[in-house]
């Protein structure tokens, strides 16, 4: 039988939560033999425990609080602990707010013996193909895997590579990091593709916990001793040019996390990118004015179009600023 553990790291996001659960609930309670449902709190400040008083009568929708804050990486890296070996993944964010019949197109489309499955806006139909570790890693990041709510995990394959959550927990990727060990362990895995706009309606979008990006911007490319070496150094190269303004801009936040990053680059990323950092203050202080104005217009423009057209102005960033 084909067995999905959707699990749900959440804090202070009441309203986003409610509204996911008002969703799923009535599949997931349909579909105990084959859904299994983990609400996992980062200790929030509000009392969230009516979700599993509300659903007390079925054994596959759990909540649980953890005694502390442990931070929204760990929360997440949570996720591969508590899923069972034979079972598919879905580390599912409280504000992305999926279809109702989601669970069942997901449910109809797995495949033992596909790894990895990634939610992609560029396919219209499920296609599965095996993808090579010496062909570089960026491409995961490309078809969305980088996202956690864009994913699942075949957890019979990344069994054994659940610790890069941990080791690498500070990249703010650490399901990537189990992807990425996964797949040089490996060497070759099966990918499949299923369009995200079977699964995905909208993001809910409030100001309640608004995610901070800051340690994603500095760590990041603490990931790269898990890529190909030339692949490595074209991420962070890539990376480096794209969010070198962040990474300058936050190094004081988390400073010694800063200086592995930059130990990180100066060694994986090659001469270019070694450049690059030395030359970052000043192109920190002539360009993050510009930016700033340019993060103020898109966010606007987000807050006040479809997703129609949200998809569409995506795409035209991505074309200009590589993002």
């Amino acid at each position: 039988m084909k067995k999905l553990f959707i699990y749900i790291p959440t804090f202070n996001r009441i309203n986003a939560l409610s509204r996911q659960l008002d969703v799923i609930l009535p599949i997931i309670k349909q579909r105990q033999g084959s859904v299994r449902l983990l609400i996992n709190d980062n200790a929030s400040d509000k009392d969230l425990s009516f979700i599993q008083k509300n659903n007390k009568n079925y054994p596959n929708i759990i909540f649980r609080k953890n005694p502390g804050n442990i931070g929204g990486n760990a929360n997440i890296a949570l996720g591969f602990v508590f899923a069972e070996k034979d079972e598919f993944l879905w580390i599912l964010s409280d504000n992305d707010i999926v279809k109702e019949d989601s669970i069942d197109y997901i449910l109809d489309a797995l495949d033992d013996k596909v790894d990895f499955y990634c939610f992609n806006n560029e396919e219209d139909n499920p296609k599965t193909f095996n993808y090579k570790w010496k062909d570089g890693c960026q491409a995961l990041m490309d078809w969305r895997l980088g996202l956690i709510s864009d994913g699942l995990y075949n957890m019979k394959t990344v069994n054994g590579s659940i610790d890069a959550a941990f080791y690498y927990h500070n990249s703010s990727f650490p399901h990537l990091a189990v992807a990425f060990a996964t797949i040089k362990k490996n060497q070759i895995v099966t990918i499949g593709m299923l369009p995200k706009n079977k699964i995905t309606d909208s993001i809910h979008t409030s100001s309640e916990s608004p995610t901070d990006y800051r340690l994603a911007h500095v760590c990041m490319p603490l990931l790269a001793p898990l890529m190909p070496k030339n692949d490595a150094r074209s991420f962070l190269s890539k990376w480096i040019s794209l969010h070198g303004i962040d990474f300058y801009k936050n190094r004081f936040v988390y400073f010694n996390l800063y200086l592995q990053s930059r130990a990180v680059l100066n060694y994986y990323g090659g001469w270019q990118t070694r450049v690059m950092i030395r030359l970052m203050w000043f192109v920190y202080f002539a360009l993050y004015p510009a930016r700033l104005l340019r993060d103020k217009i898109f966010i606007y423009l987000k807050n006040n179009m479809s997703n129609h057209s949200i998809n569409k102005l995506r795409k035209i960033r991505k074309h200009i600023w590589g993002k």
